[in-house]
């Protein structure tokens, strides 16, 4: 399983990282934008796996909806337009599940896991959409995508040094209720991984920051993808299943490969953001 996990993500990283660092930054856009809508398809699948009656259709189309905006923004969005816009996707959802008349036992999810799924995937991915265009006085017009690889080689080398590192050293279970093979001692490698990945990669490629600034938000940035994964994990768990979809042999579906990107991704953008200056 390791083995076709490893080859399956020698076929696709490539083709993601060529994506990012190659195309116009509307072709990387679209790409994290399917892969959102992908994802948020497999959730709704769990959702509903679950025993909770959730507006798929409407909430895959508000997703979609919601991406592509990210991808082609026809305006600048203020705050105030972007909670009005959150409210009003609530209370779509809340009128969805007024009309399906679904059961009052389950009222509360029927309005409460969409808008789990919005704020944990379509956000983040959009997000990360705006972070692919984000540019730093003086740090050039490929700032974006060097944060991006920054975070995908922060999380990879956090999800190989927990492997292995809780395969060496792992006694003591994270979570055994709804991840059993997780160790804290791979947890603590892969937090230890990270932070001199980060480090490294900060002082290779993305040097707006300096290794120590790096090193702190790269040990965040993968706390918090460590949660994302436990996350998932505990909705599959919910759903009776090991696997959110089949994608790629080895990985599992979509919301199994990007899990820990989506709770991460928050973080950089911080980061980032403070470094602006805004």
């Amino acid at each position: 399983m390791r083995f076709e996990r490893e080859i399956s993500g020698a076929i696709a990283i490539p083709v993601v990282l060529a994506i990012l660092w190659f195309a116009p930054p509307w072709a990387f856009g679209l790409l994290a934008a399917a892969v959102g809508v992908a994802t948020l398809h497999e959730f709704f699948r769990l959702a509903e796996a679950s025993g909770i009656p959730v507006p798929k259709r409407l909430g895959l189309g508000l997703g979609a909806a919601a991406l592509v905006l990210a991808v082609f923004p026809p305006v600048r969005v203020t705050p105030v337009a972007a909670a009005e816009a959150a409210f009003a996707v609530a209370a779509l959802f809340a009128t969805a599940a007024l009309a399906a008349a679904v059961p009052l036992e389950r009222a509360l999810a029927a309005c409460a896991a969409p808008l789990f799924g919005f704020a944990t995937i379509v956000l983040p991915v959009s997000a990360m959409v705006w972070l692919d265009r984000v540019t730093v006085p003086g740090a050039g017009s490929r700032f974006g995508p060097r944060a991006i690889l920054f975070l995908f080689v922060t999380i990879w080398g956090c999800d190989s040094f927990a492997y292995y590192s809780g395969r060496k050293f792992g006694r003591h279970k994270l979570a055994p209720r709804v991840s059993p093979k997780k160790t804290i001692e791979g947890s603590v490698g892969g937090l230890v991984g990270s932070i001199l990945v980060a480090a490294v990669a900060a002082a290779i490629f993305l040097r707006e920051f300096s290794p120590l600034e790096a090193a702190l938000w790269g040990g965040a940035a993968s706390t918090a993808g460590q949660i994302g994964d436990l996350v998932e994990s505990l909705v599959k768990r919910g759903a009776g299943a090991k696997d959110s979809g089949r994608f790629l042999p080895g990985h599992g579906g979509f919301y199994d490969r990007v899990d820990s990107l989506l709770f991460a991704l928050p973080v950089l953008c911080a980061a980032v953001l403070i470094r602006m200056g805004r």
